[in-house]
């Protein structure tokens, strides 16, 4: 368990952080196998910033890893799996 109390799962040979992310990917995984989505890919990172240099300091690059993307009718679409709000915010 994390601080989160999520539980890890393991769907297809693959290890997920919880339950609700696994749900997705076996849910996605099933509409790829029937057609209706193509191209899954799991945990697609994207570069939002490179590294760079600036008054002699380095800057470590800036990368967003989301949970799942696809396609669906020629359109790349992102997800990224979120736990219910408790209200203690």
């Amino acid at each position: 368990m994390n601080k989160y109390h999520n539980k890890k799962t393991i769907i297809n040979g693959i290890q997920f952080d919880s339950k609700k992310e696994a749900n997705k990917y076996y849910e996605l995984w099933i509409l790829q196998r029937t057609g209706q989505i193509s191209n899954l890919q799991l945990q697609p990172k994207f570069l939002l910033q490179p590294s760079f240099k600036k008054n002699g300091k380095t800057y470590r690059k800036i990368e967003y890893i989301a949970d799942f993307m696809y396609n669906e009718n020629g359109i790349n679409v992102i997800i990224d799996v979120k736990r219910k709000r408790n209200g203690s915010f």
